[in-house]
């Protein structure tokens, strides 16, 4: 073992530990500690838990009988990382791949590597490999259908067939097909020996004529040997199998998959316990990753870390069980710790599990519904006295009584049931196929449909009270859909039929009961236009009243259309008042939770933009001047979390961490700090930001629906080691996300000064449209003309129309190190020429469609570009528009005063030459990035985005003397004189008077784990 550690390169020792164990190889003080196991997996894990709680930075290893395991302690939370199996004789190569990962890199420390570790081994390797494989696979299987059918019929399709292959592996790995753990590959090269065809011979009588029947209800099937019932869902004909002909593959194509895909990877039941292993949570990640690139834009769909939703659930549920059931908040805090409860808070707790209601209205593929599944059954288990109660009979229970889920996507939702019905039978030991509890029927718990948009929650809220349910129905309803939970064999269709019919009648009750108000609000709004004022004027309608009479109409439209569908038999919407309408009569969910999509307005189709901004107050412009000030469609998803959500309850969601700063997100912020308390603001770390995918950082939000005590401070992460007092956030602009003494020290630094935004307006530098075809590298100048390379192409063009272009990557401090040239035919003005030079003019018009095909083209010249006012003021300070740290140059003070900035960058056209380079220096400070640390909007990889509204806060000094001062030091810088950035600094903080201990502070806001 040391051996093996040495060539990986740890130092090699040989020291006793604890219990047999031994200290087999050390890199500066982490250690390598190794024991002797039958169970190598199970010791690993159990000795990276007592490395743990000992605080040790180690690695724990494990060698058994032809297998070395591996895991390491978890830093900063009890437990293992995830297990490394290695076969000692065929190791695979995702476990070389992350053993080649334990090895130290010269330039850490032991707790960077420790940590680095355990992200190793809590990583997604094996599933990355599994997903190359798997969309393979699905591309190669829908390109054998008939492709005068949909591309995205036939994926789905083939994803369909798919994914009942992935179950079955799992409850294969468990030995419920005939008791073997081979059973599909068997089955398999019997249909190829014998020459008989696999789909339809083997998985159609096994899928739709076993797993999906009772014993009693199947036909005599002999050679499928002894399969458990396993209930319908899942093994029901799709209505897109139906519609494509049920499509069948070749067994030459089951062999590739077998062979390929399937029979390579290990299959673990258990969710993320084994590195090297598919686990159910891979099939969320798989799912994630099928869609293509428009797909995932178009959807903000983003996979969600198993780490991250165990956080969230866990503080959300702190925040939630306070007060239910009589709880406390002290012992919703022991409780979710582990410790002990009284008697009497044993008895509300139990209660409060029991009276709880939970949904995901965006499940995607179940995560946070399996995340609450599991907290919730762990939480149960402790708080019952039945010894013998156990974990897959309590998941059953909190499946029916507990949890709920939508989404619009079907293929989600299968997934998210496929995951749901996996962690049922984790745990349950049963080995008697025929003694196998048959799966719930989920579709009473996860439902397809769209939670944002329906036309009785529109009306409900428009007319500012509830339609009225028919509280008979509401309660059969509800009675029907938990008769559906455990609905068996030929019952299941005839119970299905019955709740269809129940939702059906009560949304026909309740879409009649909001037309006759809406109409009835219609007449009172019109007889108003009807009417004089006091003077006998005609009278009219304000603002507000008219966007009411409007958005009444659209919904009484709406409603109409509902009715007559539901008049032809049909139930258009999926409706919480209609679907889940006890929850809804009782005033909605105790916690709405979930990871919603993240759109950008100018992604959505424009009748989305239209009815968004209609239904959702908070999801309305400031103005119409773009999308840039349009929200995301996370905020209208926070809307309805919050509409959902019972008097006193909770949300909990991810949103993008722009939302606290983005101008779109005021009304949303003034909404949340104002009327509701926010117990939580937690911006994920960079090592769990890294495995969303998604562009932007996400920010936890976790609030109670209720005021806010006047006192009351939300926590700036789980770990609770930073707070805010709520009333801090109540003033217009981002929020300020830092302790008190933090505050403080960007208050008085925004006060040292007069705000830019009072000095000069910055604006984003000139936009080609197309940035391929006007800027290039020059290659070679010659008299009057020079050969440049635009993108692949060589063109001569006449110097007379060349300048040299400055892009956001080109400026660093003080400095621009332009490499670039744009063809340029303006005059001083920023006007089009009246004409180009011969050669400018046939390169420009070779590429005439491309620059007429421009969005901001509205005809004219081909050379004419945009925004060239703003590149041609005096005194220009350019800074770029994205970076890790904000810095700038003064660019008519060096040797590039005539270049022109392109649109990543911003500029800043200031009066005086003095002023201009006394803000460069404030620019490129220390102090300036402590500022954009906190209030500028997030990107990935550690970038910021250093836009107009960031550096409106920057202060200038209202002195002539604090002007010149540091115009000397911004000259000095930009000749190229000896002046470090720590002089720069002094020389800030001096003018703008920062005292120490703000310098302090500022320094600790922009240091670089910030940035």
């Amino acid at each position: 073992m040391s051996a093996l550690f040495a060539r990986l390169g740890y130092r090699p020792v040989g020291e006793p530990w604890a219990e047999g164990a031994l200290v087999v190889a050390k890199w500066h003080a982490f250690k390598v500690i190794a024991i002797q196991s039958a169970d190598p997996r199970g010791a690993a894990r159990a000795l990276a838990h007592r490395l743990s709680a000992s605080g040790l930075r180690g690695l724990a290893v494990a060698l058994g009988p032809g297998e070395l395991a591996i895991a390491a302690p978890r830093l900063g939370t009890p437990g293992s990382s995830k297990v490394l199996g290695v076969s000692l004789h065929q190791p695979s190569r995702v476990a070389l791949a992350q053993m080649r990962e334990l090895r130290p890199r010269n330039d850490s420390t032991a707790l960077a590597h420790a940590l680095r570790v355990a992200d190793t081994l809590s990583s997604e390797a094996v599933g990355e490999y599994f997903f190359r494989e798997f969309s393979s696979l699905l591309d190669g299987m829908a390109a054998t259908i008939d492709d005068h059918h949909r591309e995205e019929d036939r994926r789905l399709a083939v994803l369909l067939t798919l994914t009942r292959i992935l179950f079955l592996y799992f409850i294969q790995a468990k030995g419920w097909l005939d008791g073997k753990h081979d059973y599909l590959r068997q089955r398999l090269d019997e249909s190829l020996s014998r020459g008989i065809a696999f789909h339809e011979r083997v998985l159609d009588p096994l899928f739709f004529g076993t797993l999906n029947r009772p014993l009693p209800e199947r036909m005599t099937n002999r050679a499928c040997g002894t399969i458990p019932y396993l209930n319908g869902g899942l093994f029901e004909r799709h209505a897109i199998e139906r519609k494509l002909g049920q499509p069948r593959f070749s067994n030459e194509l089951w062999a590739h998959a077998f062979d390929r895909l399937f029979d390579r990877y290990r299959f673990c039941v258990r969710e993320a316990e084994e590195v090297d292993a598919v686990a159910p949570d891979t099939l969320g990640r798989v799912f994630e990753r099928l869609m293509d690139s428009r797909e995932r834009l178009r959807s903000g769909t983003f996979y969600t870390p198993e780490s991250v939703v165990h956080q969230i659930v866990r503080a959300a549920l702190g925040t939630t069980l306070p007060r239910l059931g009589g709880m406390s908040a002290d012992a919703a805090r022991r409780l979710l710790a582990g410790d002990p409860l009284l008697g009497i808070e044993r008895v509300q707790a139990r209660r409060a599990l029991r009276i709880l209601r939970i949904l995901d209205p965006a499940a995607g593929s179940g995560a946070f519904l399996l995340g609450a599944l599991e907290i919730l059954t762990d939480l149960t288990l402790r708080l019952e006295d039945n010894d013998c109660l156990d974990p897959w009979t309590v998941r059953r229970r909190v499946l029916r009584e507990n949890l709920f889920g939508v989404d619009i996507n079907p293929m989600a939702v299968r997934l998210a049931e496929l995951r749901l019905w996996l962690a049922v039978v984790a745990d349950d030991p049963t080995t008697d196929i025929s003694q196998i509890v048959p799966l719930p029927n989920l579709d009473g718990v996860v439902r397809q449909g769209d939670s944002l948009l329906d036309p009785i929650a529109a009306a409900r809220l428009a007319l500012g009270r509830g339609p009225g349910a028919n509280r008979d129905i509401v309660k059969e309803v509800a009675a029907i859909r938990r008769k559906v939970f455990d609905a068996r064999g030929r019952s299941t269709r005839r119970i299905m039929t019955a709740l269809a019919r129940a939702e059906h009648r009560l949304a026909q009750s309740m879409v009649e009961r909001s037309i006759g108000a809406a109409q009835a609000q219609l007449q009172d709004l019109e007889h108003v236009t009807r009417g004089r004022d006091l003077f006998g004027h005609p009278a009219s309608l304000n603002a507000g009243q008219r966007r009411h009479l409007l958005q009444t109409r659209q919904n009484l439209e709406a409603l109409r259309r509902a009715k007559s569908a539901l008049e032809d038999g049909a139930l258009p919407f999926f409706a919480f008042e209609v679907h889940i309408p006890d929850v809804m009569t009782d005033g909605g969910f105790h916690l709405v939770i979930g990871n919603p999509p993240w759109v950008r307005a100018e992604r959505l189709a424009p009748a989305m933009r239209v009815n968004l901004s209609q239904r959702f107050r908070l999801w309305r412009s400031r103005n119409n001047a773009g999308f840039a000030h349009l929200p995301d469609l996370s905020i209208a998803f926070l809307e309805r979390f919050l509409e959902l959500a019972a008097p006193g309850g909770a949300v909990a969601l991810i949103v993008p961490s722009k939302v606290a700063s983005a101008g779109y997100g005021e009304a949303m912020r003034r909404h949340m700090v104002r009327e509701t308390t926010v117990t939580y603001l937690h911006r994920l770390p960079d090592r769990q930001a890294a495995r969303f995918g998604a562009t932007t950082y996400p920010l936890a939000i976790i609030a109670h629906k209720s005021a806010p005590p006047d006192d009351h401070r939300i926590q700036l992460g789980f770990d609770a080691s930073a707070s805010v007092c709520q009333t801090a956030l109540q003033d217009p602009g981002p929020w300020i996300l830092v302790p008190n003494h933090g505050r403080e020290a960007l208050e008085r630094l925004r006060a040292s000064g007069v705000p830019l935004q009072d000095v000069v307006t910055p604006q984003l530098g000139v936009k080609t449209g197309a940035d391929d075809v006007f800027v290039g590298r020059l290659v070679t100048a010659r008299g009057p003309l020079a050969v440049v390379r635009f993108g692949s192409e060589e063109a001569p063009i006449e110097i007379s129309v060349l300048r040299p272009v400055v892009r956001g990557r080109d400026v660093k401090p003080f400095r621009t190190g332009a490499t670039r040239v744009i063809l340029w035919a303006c005059d001083h003005r920023g006007r089009p020429s009246t004409s180009l030079p011969p050669r400018a003019a046939a390169y420009l018009e070779r590429h005439r469609a491309r620059l007429e095909r421009r969005s901001d083209y509205r005809g004219g010249p081909l050379w004419t570009v945009f925004r060239t006012g703003s590149a041609l003021g005096a005194h220009r300070i350019v800074w770029p528009d994205i970076a890790r740290r904000p810095c700038a140059v003064m660019l008519d003070a060096t040797d590039q005063h005539d270049a022109l900035p392109l649109n990543s960058c911003y500029i800043a056209s200031v009066r005086t030459r003095m002023t201009a380079l006394a803000i460069t220096a404030i620019l490129n400070s220390c102090w300036f990035a402590a500022l954009a640390a906190v209030v500028a909007s997030e990107a990935r990889g550690g970038y910021r985005r250093i836009n107009a509204s960031v550096v409106a806060q920057l202060p200038v000094p209202r002195t002539e003397r604090g002007l010149s001062d540091l115009a000397a030091v911004t000259e000095r810088a930009q000749r190229n004189d000896d002046v470090s950035l720590d002089q720069v600094d002094a020389a800030v903080a001096e003018t703008l008077d920062l005292s120490p201990t703000v310098q302090h502070e500022l320094r600790k806001l922009g240091s670089p784990h910030r940035r």
